[in-house]
C-alpha cells in the first residue's frame, strides 16, 4: 500500500496562498493543460512520466492534480513507489473554480 496524502482542491488553494515550496504537477493530457490548468503548474502526461521522472524534484512535495482525480491517484501510486514525496488533489480541476485557474 502506498502511503501519501490527498487533499481537496480548496486546501491547495490554501497551499498556493501561504505560497508553500510544492512542485505543482498537471498529469492531464497537452490538450487540456492548454485549454486551463493551474497557476504555476508544470504538465507532465501520466504517460511520459516515466521518462520524464529526472526532471521532478526529490527536494520537495510534488502536488499532483487530473481532471477528476483517478490519473493523479495513479501518478501519486508510481511516484510514492519511486521514491518521491507525493499528495493527491482530490476530484481535480474538474471541480475548481477559484483564483488560480489559468484558461488558455
Amino acid at each position: 500500500m502506498m502511503m501519501y496524502q490527498t487533499i481537496t482542491m480548496k486546501q491547495l488553494e490554501q497551499m498556493l496562498d501561504c505560497h508553500e515550496d510544492i512542485f505543482l504537477l498537471d498529469v492531464r493530457n497537452r490538450a487540456s493543460y492548454e485549454m486551463c490548468h493551474m497557476e504555476g503548474a508544470v504538465n507532465i502526461p501520466c504517460e511520459e512520466l516515466d521518462e520524464k521522472m529526472e526532471s521532478l524534484p526529490k527536494d520537495k512535495t510534488i502536488v499532483c492534480y487530473c481532471a477528476r482525480g483517478g490519473q493523479s491517484m495513479l501518478a501519486c501510486n508510481h511516484l510514492s513507489a519511486m521514491g518521491y514525496s507525493v499528495v493527491n488533489t482530490a476530484n481535480g480541476l474538474s471541480s475548481y473554480r477559484g483564483k488560480y485557474l489559468v484558461k488558455g
